[in-house]
């Protein structure tokens, strides 16, 4: 699935719970409402907020975006090492570890 796909979708499963919530208080509510005259669809629009402000959309798509970027980095990395010749590797390090030492402290 792609990312808008996913994000459309906890979008949609947001919504959805949104609704149960309702739905299962909703009883509580016209209880309520009978005994103190509350209006349902406030407390509705409250619940729905109050779900909202818990997950934002986009929540986890920062993570999700940069967990993907490292694993590209990572894929990357990996043709790379395995595209360039062994003995200029060992070269390089060597060359890092050297100049490390040297350096001072």
């Amino acid at each position: 699935m792609s990312d808008k796909a996913i994000r459309d979708e906890l979008a949609k499963l947001r919504e959805q719970v949104a609704e149960l919530h309702v739905a299962r208080t909703d009883d509580t509510s016209q209880q309520e409402h009978h005994e103190t005259g509350a209006a349902p669809q406030k407390e509705a629009l409250q619940i729905a907020g109050e779900v909202e402000k818990n997950h934002p959309p986009g929540e986890g798509d920062e993570i999700h975006d940069s967990e993907e970027q490292i694993r590209e980095f990572v894929n990357a990395l990996e043709q790379e090492i395995k595209s360039t010749n062994p003995m200029t590797v060992l070269v390089v390090f060597s060359l890092g570890v050297v100049i490390g030492r040297l350096l001072p402290r």
